[in-house]
């Protein structure tokens, strides 16, 4: 048989074979899936293994401050590392789209046979080594527009990390504050507790002595009950919080935590506007809008063509070479090159429109988050003023209602008063010291949300000019 009609079918017999497999899933008509779900086989697998302890600071019985408690938190939280390893990521980026403005040196070797050779020279055959370098003279934009979009990358990740120092700051700075509120919630609850024992052992006096009726020490006893459970609930709550807090420090938390600073109370102007160029959020938007920017850049660019110097030497390793006569000859050559893309599809004039599109997206982006930071710190402003006004209100009523306790004690040892009258006031005066510190500490809970809604978390909590995990922090 001819050799010439033996190559086509043996090609087409393996192209058949190759494809016999696809083509009997397509005649099944349904997709195989795994109905089992392990994630001991899937962690097996991937070969997942326990991560490496988190930095812990060093236990201490010190009173907690809530500056300690943020920089301690922003120090080993791992969201920020993980931010700061992209950046490394995107630094790298700027790197490669550097390179662009560098010869690329290419070598190979190659292996065939030629039977194009020059006239009387037969066929040529035997492995080529070829090495050539070019180097772009002049690309209307395409490299710069690169470098440009992996700058404002990069510049969008350091944003990025502002964001997440600012949210593990807030957070460790909301956990400081409840627990504080919950420390002092419990120092109430002991007091009403104490409190309301102290009319329990009256009242078993005057029922002794026959002044009262044994009513009373019941009343008085279900009163402690009901103090003694609302103590419990409110311990349980500080753990609750305290666990929490010790989740952001890597360590227990001290036994007592420090009172809230007074002079960062002060120092916060909730009356003036914020500067909204400096959030982290509108940082981020704007970095997106240089990306988009770039982008667009890049895509007009490749409308033109790249003008470069290329230049490539072949050297035959054995046999000879089709353009040069003599045995084992090698070529060379020196040439400008200037190459364009005539027709893609329309692919050129939409990417061109993706990335319009992409930075009028990006550029609503930074109105949304001006927008919503706005939002958020009108919101918090209110907040903080109106839990002002109603400390006011809750002072002048703690005191009101204690005049009124002490005189109804005095009245139910004279018998004038019920004891039912003595124990709702101890109830009251306990009640309002308790929203009291409630009021207080919401109080607080609003000016941290409003140093974070501001991006002033790192300037009020010390952060600004310290290292965070390796990052210097700069105002």
């Amino acid at each position: 048989m001819n050799k010439k009609l033996i190559r086509p079918r043996l090609a087409a017999a393996c192209l058949l074979a190759a494809c016999a497999p696809a083509i009997a899933q397509s005649s099944d008509g349904e997709l195989k899936l795994s109905r089992r779900l392990a994630p001991s086989t899937l962690a097996k697998e991937l070969g997942v293994k326990p991560g490496p302890a988190l930095p812990e600071a060093a236990e201490t019985t010190t009173p907690l401050e809530l500056a300690d408690a943020v920089r301690q938190a922003v120090a080993r939280h791992p969201s920020i590392s993980d931010a700061i390893a992209v950046l490394a990521q995107q630094s790298g980026g700027v790197d490669v789209a550097r390179a662009g403005y560098y010869p690329a040196v290419r070598v190979g070797v190659g292996a065939g046979v030629n039977d194009r050779g020059a006239a009387g020279q037969g066929r040529s055959n035997g492995g080529l080594a070829t090495a050539s370098v070019s180097q772009m003279l002049y690309d209307f934009g395409k490299v710069s527009g690169a470098v440009g979009q992996s700058e404002a990358q990069v510049q969008r990740q350091q944003a990025t990390i502002l964001k997440q120092i600012d949210a593990v700051a807030q957070q460790a700075a909301e956990a400081v504050v409840m627990t504080h509120r919950y420390q002092s919630l419990v120092a109430i609850a002991q007091e009403q507790v104490q409190a309301v024992e102290k009319v329990l052992q009256t009242a078993q006096l005057r029922a002794t002595a026959g002044l009262s009726t044994k009513a009373d020490p019941i009343q008085a006893e279900s009163r402690v009950d009901s103090a003694r459970a609302n103590l419990l609930q409110v311990k349980s709550q500080l753990a609750q919080w305290r666990e929490r807090l010790g989740t952001l420090l890597g360590r227990s938390v001290p036994p007592r935590m420090a009172p809230l600073p007074e002079h960062l109370a002060s120092e916060l102007r909730v009356d003036m506007q914020p500067d909204t160029s400096l959030m982290p959020e509108v940082l981020a938007a704007e970095a997106e809008r240089r990306v988009a920017t770039a982008q667009l850049e890049v895509a007009r660019a490749q409308r033109y063509p790249t003008l470069s110097l290329d230049a490539s030497v072949n050297r035959p390793m054995g046999g000879m070479n089709s353009g040069v006569p003599e045995r084992s000859g090698g070529s060379h050559s020196v040439m400008l090159n200037l190459s364009s893309v005539l027709y893609q599809g329309g692919a050129l004039e939409a990417q061109v429109n993706a990335a319009v599109a992409a930075e009028q997206a990006a550029r609503m982006r930074i109105e949304t988050a001006r927008l919503n930071a706005g939002d958020q710190v009108r919101n918090f402003r209110e907040q903080v003023i109106g839990a002002q006004a109603r400390l006011g209100v809750l002072a002048d009523r703690r005191r009101s209602i204690a005049e009124a306790r002490d005189l109804y004690r005095e009245q139910y040892t004279l018998g004038t008063r019920s004891i039912l009258d003595l124990l709702n006031a101890e109830q009251e005066i306990h009640q309002a010291a308790a929203d009291e510190e409630a009021v207080l500490h919401e109080l607080w809970t609003s000016r941290v949300g409003y140093i974070g809604a501001t991006g002033q978390s790192r300037a009020y909590y010390g952060l600004n000019n310290t290292t965070v995990q390796g990052i210097e922090v700069l105002p």
